[in-house]
């Protein structure tokens, strides 16, 4: 397998990528169903319509960060800068995973690069880079993955929406527990050792101060904010002693 991009073949974007990519992802693209059902429950909880919470889903594709504004959703008036950066905290990962890929496929224009990459989830991004450190360079991979999750999140959104509109109580059937359930095995997945401990114990720090002296839902820009300049400080140390 490739560890680095062979600069000699020049990347692609072929329809046979695209559906290189759509087989990979099959057997995969299911499992965002619940997350889908369950955000389009959470969202008429909040008090969203199941026509903004199907819109948000098609428009913004991105799930943990569509959970995290929803918790600044009912405040009155609508946080609209605090929304946009609690969604770009919880996606700047995109931002290095983007950089990782980006070797294998520099060569292309980014009028082609930008618009696919806007689709890019964690377990696409996964596939795509696999395919191309083992020499398949082509772009429609990566597309071909987000064909394959997009409408099954768009339509998991559409159903939690109109079966909770029917009635449907999200906390008899444990719906709002799983929210919960996103983000505690996201951290338990993230967690590398003791080199992680700082950023966490500043979360925990900087939620719990902001939930004792700030209102509303200010506690989660606040912790993701103190994890990250956390996060940042840690590893400019590790590179210093390296």
């Amino acid at each position: 397998m490739e560890s680095v991009p062979n600069q000699t073949e020049p990347a692609t974007f072929t329809r046979a990528g695209v559906l290189h990519g759509m087989k990979l992802t099959a057997p995969y693209s299911v499992s965002a169903l619940p997350f889908g059902l369950a955000f389009g429950a959470a969202a008429l909880g909040v008090g969203m319509t199941p026509g903004e919470a199907i819109l948000m889903s098609a428009a913004a594709f991105a799930g943990s960060a569509q959970f995290a504004v929803l918790a600044l959703w009912t405040a009155v008036p609508l946080p609209v800068a605090a929304i946009i950066l609690t969604a770009f905290l919880v996606n700047a990962r995109h931002i290095v995973m983007g950089a990782a890929l980006y070797p294998y496929i520099s060569n292309l224009p980014l009028r082609q690069v930008l618009p696919v990459s806007a689709g890019m989830t964690d377990a696409g991004w996964a596939i795509a880079l696999q395919a191309m450190m083992n020499g398949r360079r082509d772009l429609g991979i990566l597309l071909g993955t987000v064909i394959m999750q997009w409408p099954v999140w768009v339509g998991g959104t559409a159903a939690g929406a109109l079966i909770s509109s029917g009635g449907l109580d999200i906390k008899r059937w444990g719906l709002d527990v799983l929210i919960a359930g996103v983000f505690a095995t996201s951290v338990v997945g993230l967690y590398r050792g003791r080199d992680d401990i700082w950023p966490w114990i500043a979360a925990v720090a900087g939620t719990a101060g902001a939930l004792l002296w700030l209102p509303g839902n200010w506690y989660i820009l606040i912790g993701g904010v103190c994890a990250g300049l956390a996060g940042l400080i840690t590893s400019r140390d590790e590179e210093k002693a390296a």
